[in-house]
């Protein structure tokens, strides 16, 4: 890998993003100068040798989480995954500068993959006015501007498709008063069903339901999303399937009663799921993964409720391998009001590992207040999952794979521009 870069793509986005008017003036190539590392940061050998029964002296196995990973043409240098989290940072659906900062700086501390935001992929699919999408051409200049620079450092980057569902047109976390009443859309809120039954709560709006013809439109727009984010550069999308999203509307029986065929039996609520999937795979790179997040359970077990619980979603992991999910994505919760998550350390871990358990050759991230490398590797060798996904943890430490890998004994490779930290 040569000593520094600059990519001759950054000037055509310069030209893209100022004729779109993103940026008041043309950047430089100066401005795009740095060390380019000559190993990815997150990469490591073990750090102490240890002795064998001769006598001799040998290297100690590395430890799983450090271990590479691949998945047809990605490699990882280790299985630590930044999961999916909203930033409410976007205008217009358009990523910045902010998310040059914040995606860059966790491949730049070793993150083996970045997964950027839940990013929708129609406008009225976003979770908030604030939330990024990926609904138009005019978006492709800012993510590639991201991708390109995870690349710079040697790290893989991927993007959440999404559409929020019933759950759109929310107001952001943080800073609401930055959107004005003009910018929301509370009558173009969809759902598999509709009406004020299926509203989450009182502070979310009242879904209606979406037409066949309309459904078909979605998925058409998932491909399409697809086709940008393999344009941009990205390693790997993953399918947002999880949290009370719109996916997830259909899978459950809590929200979706439909009777037509997106409704009624499991294979019938599972139809939108890998109509997506199909689509996605058929306008993606077809040398390029495809991830799926999923709730594995509704978590309303205390409820005498029908709803999506871990069976179902062994089967329905089972029809998203075989319609070409290359690895899947375990979380929980999030469709109704009425859950009752336990949180707790390592919360979510029982449902990928009955997932890697029942489906065998899908590779498993597992998800949930994982806060140490230790607590990741125990997960990696009991054979729970093939990966491990961290949020909270990388929003306090952004530097959580690295620490993991002095936790865990691996002399593990810095960004050159930060080689003093392995000191300190």
């Amino acid at each position: 890998m040569p000593a520094t870069q600059h990519d001759q793509s950054v000037d055509a986005v310069a030209d893209a993003l100022l004729n779109k008017g993103h940026i008041s003036e043309k950047t430089f190539p100066q401005e795009h100068f740095h060390i380019v590392p000559p190993v990815a940061p997150g990469s490591g050998t073990p750090a102490v040798a240890a002795a064998t029964a001769d006598g001799t002296a040998a290297a100690p196995a590395l430890p799983l989480l450090f271990q590479p990973f691949t998945a047809k043409n990605l490699t990882l240098v280790n299985r630590v995954v930044v999961a999916p989290m909203c930033m409410y940072s976007s205008k217009d659906g358009f990523m910045t500068d902010y998310h040059l900062v914040h995606l860059g700086s966790f491949a730049l501390h070793g993150a083996g993959l970045v997964l950027a935001e839940a990013t929708a992929v129609e406008a009225r699919g976003r979770i908030s006015p604030g939330c990024a999408g990926i609904y138009k051409d005019d978006h492709i200049p800012g993510l590639k501007r991201v991708v390109d620079f995870v690349h710079s450092t040697g790290g893989k980057i991927g993007i959440q498709l999404a559409h929020a569902g019933r759950k759109a047109s929310s107001q952001p976390f943080h800073t609401p008063e930055v959107f004005g009443p003009e910018e929301y859309w509370n009558d173009q809120v969809v759902g598999p069903s509709g009406g004020p039954d299926f509203q989450w709560d009182d502070k979310h709006r009242i879904p209606r339901e979406l037409s066949v013809q309309e459904i078909q439109d979605v998925i058409k727009a998932f491909g399409a999303a697809a086709v940008r984010a393999d344009k941009a550069g990205m390693d790997t999308v993953e399918i947002h399937g999880a949290h009370g999203y719109l996916i997830h509307n259909f899978l459950s029986p809590i929200t979706n009663h439909r009777t037509d065929k997106y409704g009624g039996s499991l294979e019938n609520r599972a139809r939108f799921m890998l109509e997506v999937i199909d689509e996605v795979r058929k306008n993606f790179n077809p040398a390029k993964p495809i991830f799926l997040r999923l709730s594995a359970s509704d978590c309303v077990e205390h409820l005498d409720i029908t709803s999506f619980e871990i069976n179902q979603a062994v089967q329905v992991s089972q029809w998203a391998k075989d319609a070409g999910v290359d690895v899947i994505h375990i979380s929980s919760g999030g469709n109704t009001a009425l859950q009752k998550v336990s949180y707790s350390p390592g919360y979510q871990v029982h449902y990928a590992s009955r997932i890697r358990k029942d489906v065998p050759g899908l590779p498993v991230v597992s998800v949930g207040s994982i806060t140490s490398g230790k607590q990741a590797e125990e997960i990696l060798q009991n054979g729970d999952a093939d990966l491990i996904a961290a949020a909270r943890a990388f929003l306090k430490h952004p530097t959580f794979a690295l620490d993991a890998g002095r936790e865990l004994g691996v002399n593990v490779n810095y960004a050159p521009q930060y080689f003093a930290a392995r000191y300190a």
